[in-house]
């Protein structure tokens, strides 16, 4: 017969082997009804992102670059990991069985801060986890449209809009025209201020001219009218004052060219090398001189490589003409 104490003792021993296996029956029911997540999210800072956790499990968090430091707001209520060994991922879980909401903040290399709320319905919680987050660059899930990439881009940063040089809306602008009122540089019978005829390589149209302060801005287009490859080299601009005193008849051939050069401060030209009937446009910015004489005038010269020496000339009006 057994005792009473060995009865007892069997009665124990049943009792914790049931509780036991009631245990292990509820830890291995719990997965089950997990219900995993990826996630694919673009980085912004001006946003807060819930980030849906559960007890027992991790969730990955994978950045576009190197994170820089991490903030957790409960550091008793989840525990958050990152290892310089993988700069670009940080490990997050609750530290409880019980529901939880913290918030955690990620800065990046770049300067870039993510926000994100932590939300943890405890053991008893049916929303979806959480298992892996990727972070990408706003403009990776917008492949099909670059326009939207660009706006999507400058309007998250509240950037105002670039700025184009007025240099640049000048060669823009006269490189539109279709066609040029094009001319040989001074008259036909006028002799260039220096005596020599006017350069053959080149016909000229001047386009628009405007004032910038105490600069000129003057465009303008040229036409290769040989039969062969040119090159055209960069504008210049000289004030010429022809020396006129003295007896004329005597002096005609030794009369004195007094040319001062202007300072250039800027210039523009699409192509420098043109083939046959080839045009180019161009744009230059200069410093006007104060004053001029009434014989004076502002010349732009433009020459080739081949025909340095006999520029074709175009006069530029003193005063830019009132819009």
């Amino acid at each position: 017969m057994y005792s009473i104490r060995t009865i007892g003792l069997v009665s124990v021993l049943a009792s914790a082997v049931l509780s036991q296996a009631q245990e292990v029956t509820t830890v291995t029911a719990t997965p089950a009804d997990v219900k995993p997540t990826v996630s694919d999210l673009p980085v912004s800072g001006n946003t807060v992102t819930d980030l849906h956790l559960r007890p027992l499990f991790t969730t990955t968090i994978r950045l576009p670059e190197a994170v820089t430091s991490i903030a957790v707001g409960a550091p008793t209520l989840f525990e958050v990991e990152h290892s310089d060994q993988e700069p670009r991922l940080v490990f997050v879980k609750p530290s409880t069985k019980e529901s939880a909401t913290s918030n955690l903040v990620i800065a990046l290399r770049s300067g870039q801060v993510i926000n994100m709320r932590l939300l943890s319905d405890g053991n008893g919680g049916n929303m979806p986890v959480d298992f892996v987050v990727n972070y990408r660059p706003p403009q990776s899930f917008l492949i099909g449209s670059s326009d939207a990439v660009v706006h999507s881009v400058e309007t998250g940063k509240d950037e105002k809009p670039r700025t184009i040089p007025v240099i640049d809306q000048a060669l823009k602008a006269q490189s539109e025209i279709a066609t040029p009122d094009w001319v040989g540089g001074l008259a036909k019978d006028e002799r260039n201020p220096d005596g020599a005829a006017a350069g053959k390589p080149l016909v000229a149209a001047l386009g628009n001219v405007r004032e910038k302060g105490d600069e000129m801005l003057v465009a303008y287009s040229v036409l290769n009218t040989t039969n062969h490859w040119i090159e055209v080299l960069p504008p210049q601009v000289e004030l010429n004052s022809p020396n006129l005193d003295g007896d004329k008849k005597k002096n005609k051939k030794k009369r004195e060219i007094l040319a001062e050069e202007v300072p250039i401060t800027d210039y523009r030209l699409n192509v420098s090398r043109l083939a046959p009937g080839e045009r180019a446009d161009g744009a230059v910015e200069f410093a006007r001189p104060g004053f001029k004489q009434s014989k004076d005038r502002l010349l732009l010269q433009l020459a080739t490589a081949s025909a340095v020496d006999t520029p074709l000339l175009m006069a530029v009006p003193f005063v830019a003409p009132g819009r």
